[in-house]
């Protein structure tokens, strides 16, 4: 087993809690996050969360606006570990390396930056609501490698009229330089899916242009045959294109020994740090069986298997999900971190706003008086972390 392994658990950390009733018992606190805490039965989470010894916590600061905090939580969380910029978060070019399964990674590295930044063209699926049009997570879509053909094709003129040239190594997410519209505050699609998108619309210098090419796709993709083919057998159409991540690939250190995720950002950091990229398994009891991993090495994994029921607000499979993480993960580490086999684990729990960060060693333990009060009250702990950083 591994000596060090850390979890990076997005949406994990129920949302907007408010502050009324956090004297109720077991201090999970009032409104939504409240009751889903109440429901929650995670003891072995617990455990580890309570026994843990100083932890981080990404804190904005009085008055802070969620709006402008464009950026996912755990993806500032990476890109610090990273050493790249929390403000901006570079994901495109990571994951485009991801995405063309690492294959750029010598040249563009040897010589310490890429010849060009890149930015995600991403194609998505808006949602036309009473009175306002709303993002949905783009992982609903799942586009298959002839639609994306097909799609492009048809936009084809309208990028040569531009001079785009678009890099597509993934149906899903496209590439393009990001000098073609400069530098845009942009948001992550995950980020502003569910939410009304006229706030977090990409802003900058060029963004009329940007916004022009926008509409002009969206007006071509509208009634594509693609698009019929879709509607008739009950999948959303892909009706428009979400610009976000850009950035320029830098050298960055190696996160773990092996990396185990299907996320493409962490999978590029993994690849330009020069670790062992590897899926991600279903449990831990998979990594264990795993004979390429380190014996005395350290791994990390992002557990995502929460983001879709959050996006959705669909609490009841939320709840089921961290159930699932707790089965398949928090409750094998406890027992692999009681018996020796891991010597430390991290938990990076993440919520709309802002990460917290828990690191628990072997030692940590034994200190039952952690587990005691306020201080073991994990759920508490929990609804602290949902409330405005």
């Amino acid at each position: 087993m591994t000596t060090h392994l850390t979890l990076i658990v997005p949406f994990s950390v129920p949302p907007g809690a408010d502050t009324e009733g956090l004297d109720e018992p077991n201090g999970a606190g009032g409104g939504i996050a409240g009751a889903l805490l109440r429901q929650l039965e995670l003891p072995a989470l617990g455990k580890l969360l309570t026994r843990a010894g100083t932890t981080a916590r990404e804190r904005h600061g009085a008055g802070y606006d969620p709006i402008a905090l464009r950026s996912l939580a755990h993806e500032r969380w990476l890109a610090a570990r990273a050493g790249l910029d929390t403000a901006r978060v570079p994901t495109a070019p990571y994951m485009r390396l991801a995405d063309h399964g690492g294959a750029d990674a010598d040249h563009d590295l040897r010589s310490g930056t890429d010849p060009q930044s890149w930015v995600c063209l991403q194609p998505v699926h808006i949602h036309a609501a009473r009175d306002h049009l709303v993002l949905m997570d783009p992982a609903l879509l799942t586009l298959d490698a002839a639609e994306s053909a097909a799609l492009r094709e048809a936009i084809a003129p309208l990028l040569s009229d531009s001079g785009i040239a678009l890099d597509a190594p993934h149906p899903g997410r496209w590439y393009l330089p990001e000098a073609v519209f400069g530098p845009l505050d942009a948001t992550p699609p995950l980020r502003a899916a569910g939410r009304n998108i006229d706030v977090w619309m990409q802003s900058g210098p060029r963004e009329r242009d940007w916004r022009r090419l926008q509409n002009e796709i969206q007006m071509t993709w509208f009634d594509h045959p693609v698009n019929q083919a879709r509607e008739a057998r009950g999948a959303l159409p892909v009706n428009s294109v979400w610009l976000h991540g850009g950035g320029a690939l830098r050298p960055v250190p190696r996160l773990a020994d092996t990396v185990l995720a299907d996320d493409p950002l962490l999978r590029g950091l993994a690849l330009a740090g020069g670790a062992e990229c590897l899926p991600l398994p279903p449990s831990l009891a998979s990594l264990e069986s795993l004979a390429s991993l380190k014996a005395e090495g350290s791994a990390m994994a992002l557990l995502d298997a929460c983001a879709s029921a959050y996006l959705a607000e669909d609490w009841g499979s939320w709840i089921e999900r961290l159930h699932a993480l707790e089965a398949d993960w928090f409750a094998p580490a406890l027992a692999a971190l009681e018996s020796g086999r891991l010597q430390a684990l991290t938990l990076v729990l993440g919520g709309d706003d802002h990460h917290a960060e828990f690191t628990v060693r072997r030692g940590d333990l034994r200190k039952f008086w952690r587990g005691l009060g306020m201080r073991g009250d994990w759920r508490a702990l929990l609804s602290d972390l949902a409330l405005a950083a």
